[in-house]
């Protein structure tokens, strides 16, 4: 396993370059770090659901994820296997429909030379009206916590790309091209076979 030092985490923010020289993550046998930065922050029942349901959704791949928030991390502090994620915009369910372009993607993960970057940016804005949009009766009372299933399916999507340090998709499950708000905030969804592999691959490697 290899660590990353917050010294080296203001640099990715920064410069989008891999601490590790562009090798995605080095392994993933032992914690992931989430190291997590919300332009405005979420309700509490959206957290607990983003982290339950990211939870549900690794653990056939064995990943188990600690999550820190950026201001929070000191100088000097040493994480493991990292991933930094910016929420951008408004993370917080809204009872009615705003009037936003919903086309383009939920979030992105960067990358250089062909290679995938553990930096990752969710678009709340774009998950929120994509999940309203499939949201009916009794539902939008339990708007903020839906919210939290759908940014932690999003956030799933890109750790996929990061860990098989792939720009493909499968073609179903959570690791598919495009989530519609239906499967966003659908009672059940996983990863198909093949992006369980990729989840798996950095094991092996």
């Amino acid at each position: 396993m290899r660590y990353l030092t917050i010294t080296a985490i203001i640099c990715l923010a920064l410069t989008t370059q891999s601490a590790w020289g562009l090798e995605g993550l080095p392994s993933l046998n032992g914690p992931l770090t989430l190291v997590v930065q919300y332009e405005t922050q979420p309700p509490a029942e959206s957290l607990a659901e983003m982290r339950r349901e990211l939870n549900t959704l690794l653990q056939k791949s064995s990943i188990q994820v600690e999550w820190r928030l950026r201001e929070e991390m000191k100088p000097g502090t040493q994480v493991s296997d990292l991933v930094l994620v910016k929420f951008r915009g408004s993370c917080r369910m809204q009872v009615e429909p705003a009037l936003l372009d919903e086309r383009g993607p939920l979030a992105f993960t960067h990358t250089t030379d062909g290679e995938v970057l553990p930096f990752s940016e969710v678009l709340c804005d774009k998950v929120r009206v994509a999940a309203r949009s499939a949201m009916h009766g009794g539902q939008l009372a339990q708007g903020n916590r839906l919210m939290g299933r759908a940014m932690a399916r999003v956030l799933a999507h890109e750790i996929y790309h990061i860990a098989g340090n792939t720009k493909g998709h499968t073609k179903e499950g959570v690791s598919r091209r495009a989530l519609t708000g239906a499967q966003l905030i659908a009672e059940h969804m996983d990863f198909d076979q093949l992006g369980e592999h990729a989840l798996h691959r950095k094991e092996a490697r």
